[in-house]
């Protein structure tokens, strides 16, 4: 029975804390592996001395605190030591240190400690014994080293006895004097001169060279880091008369790595001490990878580098070093099911609460173990666990990972749980002091995910995360409300900056566009979900949600969860970006919901946007003098919605057929990818309005190759039909051609006008060839579309095309019917452009329709005349072609 379940339950409690391992077979396979091929390869002296070799001595287990990394290694360990392969030698020995343990932390220590779990292999260890005990009467002159080892607290008493005898026993052969070394050597008097003189040290001196440099070095500093070399012969003869299998532990190595680095201090020694003894299996586990095979790390060692390390680098499972993962989803639940039991062996945890658990944990053996503490104070307060306790943030994961940090680590921490993404730069911004290698360290750590192709590219699971920004009060130096809360703010102004790139000019580069557009969608959640959580209404927010409103991202808005819990202004700038763009539900009821949410005077900049959405709807429902009372507002906001509002009041100018006073609004070329394209957009719609058709397909063109470039799905979905449309005037079958990318591109956007737009491109095309009942088909469907998109107002009537077709196909009386709807559209609040019933009447030769001349044409009645009735005399004409004896 597990000891605290004892003295809480008592003797015949309900439950039973049982051992678990479970889910790394294949790591203990792949440490079994390597130390049956380090048994079996014996080294040569040429080997040792090698010092340009490929090391393949060393694993590295890295993962976050509480993965499991200790308890895989010791298991391995205990199952090495007690295994009955035949392929491995009978003498095994494993040495261990954690580096958690200060003392440790010294090179000496770790070399006294090896040496003493390295005796049980055999004796003698003369050249290491002799070279240690040189190095001692130097470093610590007057002072017994074998009185040393045999008090040592690092060593257990067996241990100790076994290697003070040794190393003395290896000093009274040299000497050939036992009563001598006795009283001299215990005095530690004059023992360096008399080994160096042994006639048995020049004999070692000629076998292996190395060991006659390192006993005349005086620098006793410099000896101790090349003293590991003599452990490794000395283990190479030992082999040579009986095999034997070395394995060395080194735990919680990122206490290590978080010293200074510098050649002579502890990782390099560590470093030299893996990279001189081949022999020995070295597995090394830490929070943090090895970097060793790093060109700019390998500056601080002296065994550093890719030619010394190469298969530090490999990241395809076939290489030395491996991120130690959680369990599965499968492997957890097994966890839980066998780690707490009643008395029979059935699982104590029920399987409802066990799926929460595993669901929260991400695989983490520290959570799964801190849930079922959590269940069992839940039974010792004689509670039945209600599932939903558990599997939230718990403070004892927070404070295990935050203790295994530095003070600048636990900060970036901190920084990183604020968003639900993050990169350097986003980390730099929050807190500008931390040196920027520190923060490529933190990005190391095996907590943290690494999404390459993504921005941003890091993150952390968001259990943590929610333990992090709900639990770190419990730690000494978390951040306290107004902390946190100040620094989200840095975090979310980095990321809109970075969201509203998309508006920066470029050079062209379509990729880096692309990514962008990408960036502006990633940026907006991110900022949203971060103002939510923090209580935050950041600047530019507003601009944002307009950015993905142009880009076309209008499934991203509408999906936008509601902020019902946030403050005013963010709910209403939440609700107008879902209404604006649910583009499937009729117009009119969106345009009425958004009225009430508008604020006249605004309250907060956020209001802006909802003004600007409303105008945009206006060029929907009819509302045209409203539309453009909405966006002249607009100069009042930031430079982005400002812009925004003068470009609107071109569109409702436009919808009044007043097409010389849209060509004042139009801006001229910015440079920059998405105001282009919405202003040769604006400019195609102009000179299609006016009868030039040639000029309206140039500039959609144009607009086309901008959206693309920007990777603005809502330009390049518009651009794509207009084009279509400026196309089929005078040449339908190349127009039809068009349609299949621009309908599905406005199919991907869900928008009806668009694709009944795509039908009347194609109606013209059917009324060339003289099909009539394709042509009834497609302007019916054109009509349903209209209808259930609720959009009034369009820039291009179904009617319009039906007089078109209608005439082309000798209908005149269809044609008629809809000239009338469309003055009568006309007429009444400009529901449909003015251009479109002077044109019907220009057609039908009735003058009574509307004044032609009354449109606002940017040039002369006249021109306009003869330019608009090309279309009907193209298309009768291919009519006549088509007909038998055209």
């Amino acid at each position: 029975m597990d000891l605290d379940d004892y003295f809480v339950f008592g003797a015949a409690g309900p439950y039973r804390r049982n051992e678990v391992f479970t889910d790394r077979e294949d790591y203990i396979r792949l440490l079994s592996d390597r130390a049956h091929g380090m048994a079996a390869d014996p080294l040569s002296t040429a080997d040792l001395l090698d010092f340009s070799r490929p090391a393949r001595n060393v694993v590295v287990l890295h993962g976050q605190g509480g993965i499991g990394k200790t308890t895989l290694v010791n298991q391995f360990c205990a199952e090495l030591i007690g295994s009955s392969s035949p392929a491995l030698p009978k003498r095994r020995v494993v040495a261990s240190f954690d580096f958690a343990d200060g003392s440790n932390l010294g090179f000496e220590t770790v070399v006294l400690r090896v040496r003493a779990a390295l005796g049980s292999l055999g004796r003698p260890f003369t050249a290491f014994d002799t070279g240690l005990s040189v190095y001692w009467e130097l470093k610590h002159p007057g002072v017994s080293l074998t009185d040393f080892v045999e008090r040592s607290g690092f060593l257990g008493q067996e241990d100790r006895e076994q290697t003070a005898q040794q190393i003395a026993g290896v000093v009274d052969e040299l000497l050939g004097s036992v009563a001598v070394v006795e009283v001299g050597y215990r005095m530690a008097t004059g023992l360096v001169r008399r080994l160096r003189e042994a006639a048995e040290v020049r004999h070692l001196q000629r076998e292996f060279p190395p060991f006659g440099l390192i006993l005349r070095e005086n620098d006793p500093d410099r000896m101790l880091g090349y003293l590991p070399i003599l452990l490794a012969w000395d283990i190479e003869r030992i082999r040579a008369k009986r095999p034997a299998l070395a394995v060395c532990h080194l735990d919680t190595f990122e206490a290590v790595q978080g010293l200074p680095r510098e050649k002579g201090l502890l990782e390099d020694l560590l470093a030299r001490m893996v990279y001189l003894m081949p022999n020995v299996l070295f597995v090394v586990t830490s929070r943090r990878p090895l970097r060793w095979h790093d060109p700019v790390r390998a500056v601080t060692l002296t065994y550093g580098g890719g030619q010394r390390w190469p298969h530090l680098a490999s990241a395809d499972g076939r290489g030395d070093q491996h991120t130690l993962a959680g369990l599965t989803p499968d492997y957890a639940d097994t966890f839980l099911r066998e780690r707490l039991t009643v008395a029979d062996g059935t699982p104590a945890i029920d399987e409802a609460v066990r799926r929460r658990i595993v669901d929260a944990s991400a695989g983490s053996p520290l959570y799964l173990e801190l849930s079922v503490s959590q269940y069992r104070n839940a039974a010792l307060r004689a509670e039945r666990p209600d599932p939903a306790q558990f599997g939230g943030p718990l403070p004892e994961l927070v404070l295990r990972i935050m203790r295994d940090l530095s003070p600048a680590e636990r900060n970036l921490l901190r920084a990183s749980a604020l968003l639900a993404a993050f990169d350097a730069d986003i980390l730099r911004a929050v807190l500008p002091d931390v040196a920027t290698a520190t923060i490529h360290r933190f990005l190391t750590n095996s907590f943290v995910r690494h999404a390459a192709g993504t921005w941003p590219e890091y993150r952390i699971h968001q259990t943590l995360r929610q333990s992090i920004n709900a639990c770190d009060e419990y730690t000494d130096d978390g951040w306290v409300g107004a902390e946190r809360v100040e620094r989200a703010a840095r975090a979310t102004a980095r990321v809109t900056e970075v969201g509203l790139e998309v508006w920066r000019p470029d050079d062209g580069d379509t990729v880096v566009s692309a990514q962008r557009s990408q960036c502006a969608v990633a940026a907006m959640l991110l900022v949203l979900q971060a103002a939510v959580e923090h209580g935050l209404l950041p600047d530019r927010l507003g601009d944002l949600t307009y950015t993905l409103s142009q880009l076309g991202h209008w499934q991203v808005l509408a999906a936008l969860p509601p902020a019902d819990d946030a403050a005013p202004a963010l709910r209403r700038l939440v609700e107008a970006a879902r209404l604006a763009s649910t583009a499937e539900v009729d117009a009119r009821p969106r345009y009425q919901r958004l009225k009430t949410l508008a604020q006249a005077p605004w309250q907060h900049p956020y209001d802006a946007y909802v003004a600007y959405e409303l105008g945009s709807l206006t060029q929907s429902t009819g509302h045209h003098a409203e539309g453009d009372g909405f966006f002249a507002s607009l100069e009042q906001a930031g430079p982005l919605l400002r812009s925004a509002g003068a470009w609107g009041r071109a569109g409702v100018a436009l919808r009044r057929s007043r097409l010389a006073e849209v060509l004042g609004y139009a801006p001229p070329s910015a440079g920059q990818p998405l105001e282009d394209a919405r202003t040769w957009d604006l400019l195609g719609h102009v000179y299609q309005h006016g009868g030039d058709f040639a000029r309206s397909a140039g500039f959609f063109r144009q607009a086309l190759d901008q959206a693309r470039a920007t990777g603005a799905p809502l330009w390049g979905a518009r651009a794509a039909r207009h084009l279509a449309l400026a196309t089929m005037w005078t040449d339908p079958e190349l127009a039809v051609s068009m349609l299949p990318e621009a309908r599905e591109l406005n199919q991907s956007l869900g928008d009806l006008i668009g694709l009944a737009q795509c039908d009347l491109a194609a109606a013209i095309a059917a009324a060339a060839r003289g099909d009539c009942e394709e042509v009834d088909d497609l302007l019916a469907r054109a009509h349903q579309l209209t209808e259930e998109s609720g959009v009034v107002g369009q820039l291009l009537p179904v009617d319009a095309i039906t007089v078109l077709a209608a005439l082309a196909t000798d209908r005149p009386e269809l044609a008629r019917t809809a000239a009338a709807a469309l003055a009568a559209d006309a007429r009444t609040d400009q529901l449909a452009p003015p251009v479109w019933a002077a044109v019907a009447g220009l057609w039908l030769g009735d003058d009574g329709l509307h004044d032609f001349a009354a449109v606002g044409w940017y040039d002369s009645a006249e021109l306009a005349r003869d330019r608009w009735l090309r279309p009907l005399h193209m298309l009768r004409a291919a009519r006549g072609s088509t007909e038998p004896g055209g």
